[in-house]
């Protein structure tokens, strides 16, 4: 076995180089400068991405709880089981019971729907009557305009043959 010699008797030179016991230690081989900060984008992005994932966690637990935690709380303490609320009845009760609520309202709703049947066949009706009177007055104001055009061709040739009234003189001249 090799044993090293004390260090007293050898120059300093001689002796192996170890840190000052005022250094610090650091592990990588680079960087051994100051260290610098993140940039503000950086830090805002891993502080974002924190924060969700602790939102994302905290609202899993919640929905977790909301599904099975009543159902957990009962069969590992059923002491503890009289502080949750009653359990909603199965879906054999529920069934029937909203079969009795529904049928009424299905009642209303097929009432509804033909009404709204005859309007719309109220209004396609309305829309037909409504274009054969816009048809019927374009009619009429074309033959208003031919009795009007018979008119002036019968009353011209006279006109052209009346001598033209006098204007009327005022008295005193």
């Amino acid at each position: 076995m090799y044993t090293e010699p004390p260090l007293a008797g050898r120059a300093s030179s001689d002796r192996p180089n170890r840190p000052a016991p005022r250094a610090a230690f650091r592990p990588s081989a680079f960087g051994n400068g100051p260290r610098k900060r993140p940039s503000a984008v950086r830090r805002m992005s891993r502080a974002v991405a924190r924060f969700s994932i602790v939102a994302l966690i905290s609202v899993g637990a919640t929905l977790a709880w909301q599904s099975y935690g009543a159902r957990m709380v009962r069969a590992w303490a059923p002491s503890l089981g009289r502080l949750l609320p009653a359990s909603p009845p199965g879906p054999a009760a529920i069934s029937a019971e909203v079969q009795t609520q529904l049928k009424p309202v299905a009642l209303d709703l097929a009432k509804v729907k033909r009404s709204v049947e005859q309007l719309a066949t109220n209004q396609d009706q309305l829309t037909r009557k409504e274009d054969q009177l816009a048809q019927a007055f374009a009619t009429l104001q074309a033959a208003r305009q031919d009795i009007d055009q018979k008119i002036l061709a019968l009353t011209a040739p006279r006109a052209a043959h009346l001598p033209l009234p006098k204007s009327p003189q005022p008295p005193g001249q």
